[in-house]
């Protein structure tokens, strides 16, 4: 897992094909997402009710704690 620090404005690249934008930062983070059709963006909160939380989160929330 790679953790950055980002400011409002900054973006992430992952591949070619995927853009995460940091739009807003303070209490609440607003992020903008593009990626082509076929890559599912889901909220980890939607994955969850189904029991499906991605094993990097499950590490870490073992590691430093359920609020992480």
């Amino acid at each position: 897992m790679l953790a950055l620090t980002v400011r409002a404005g900054d973006y992430i690249t992952i591949g070619d094909d995927v853009v995460i934008q940091i739009l807003k930062v303070g209490d609440l983070c607003r992020v903008a997402i593009d990626a082509p059709r076929e890559v599912p963006i889901e909220r980890g909160k939607v994955r969850e009710q189904n029991a499906d939380a991605p094993e990097c989160i499950k590490r870490l929330r073992k590691k430093y704690g359920e609020n992480n």
